[in-house]
């Protein structure tokens, strides 16, 4: 599965756009162009269309899907809170600067030991705002794909968590961890975009877990930190990743860090 995923990321790295946004028009056209033989037509396309689309990925994400993540524990209010304090020190220490998506993107791939590899930005990002996620991964291009409307302190870690999934994990929950490995293993913004992603999944947490402890950990907050955090939509609970019933808890991410 992963020499055919790097195979197709080769071949798609060099064009400037997603590939895969041409490539889901052209899948809605086939059978659309099936009308002019009628409605047998159309159902004859369709299905022979959306077989080929399940085969390649049966093969290309498959393996990935069935490889099982490891369980993490639920940490409760008092391992949250330790963990949101944690990290709002973590950050308001590094004083950190995310001034530059863009070179962000650039970096990604050698914060993700994956170098020569390629994160674009979607042409028409209206699709992952209906899926409620700032980023994808999508096996039949073996693309990385980012929204290009994201608040920059989220670009670096997006990026690398996009690119774990390249690297064969398909586990949502568990390509959060090996992001944060990454991430701060590589330091700088990266490592603070990790970080603040973790306080966003583990303040989302504590507010259902504590409102009081949540309340307490929101008004350490402040100046840049408190900035970042409010422009980010991390005040109220983002919205849930409409798959993620399929593809693993992204919030994982807070058991992994407070039971470490």
């Amino acid at each position: 599965m992963k020499p055919l995923l790097f195979l197709l990321h080769r071949l798609t790295a060099p064009v400037p756009f997603p590939v895969a946004e041409p490539l889901a028009l052209l899948l809605l056209l086939i059978p659309l162009a099936g009308l002019v033989r009628g409605p047998r037509g159309f159902l004859s396309r369709l299905s022979r269309t959306a077989l080929t689309l399940l085969l390649a990925l049966a093969v290309l994400w498959g393996p990935a899907l069935a490889v099982p993540a490891d369980a993490l524990p639920a940490p409760d209010a008092e391992a949250l809170a330790w963990l949101c304090g944690n990290l709002i020190h973590a950050l308001e220490a590094s004083d950190p600067d995310f001034s530059f998506p863009a070179d962000a993107l650039d970096a990604a791939p050698a914060a993700s030991g994956l170098p020569g590899c390629r994160v674009k930005t979607a042409r028409c990002p209206a699709w992952l705002a209906l899926t409620h996620a700032w980023g994808a991964f999508i096996p039949l291009t073996g693309e990385a794909i980012i929204d290009p409307a994201e608040p920059a302190p989220l670009v670096p870690f997006t990026a690398v968590h996009e690119l774990m999934h390249l690297s064969g994990i398909a586990d949502e929950g568990a390509a959060n961890v090996a992001a944060w490995e990454c991430c701060m293993d590589f330091g700088g913004s990266f490592a603070d975009s990790a970080r603040l992603w973790a306080l966003r999944y583990a303040m989302g947490r504590l507010r259902a877990a504590d409102p009081a402890a949540w309340g307490e950990m929101r008004a350490k907050m402040e100046g840049a930190l408190l900035r970042a955090f409010l422009d980010c939509g991390a005040e109220a609970e983002p919205p849930r990743p409409r798959f993620s019933v399929v593809t693993g808890d992204y919030a994982a991410l807070s058991g992994y860090l407070a039971g470490d």
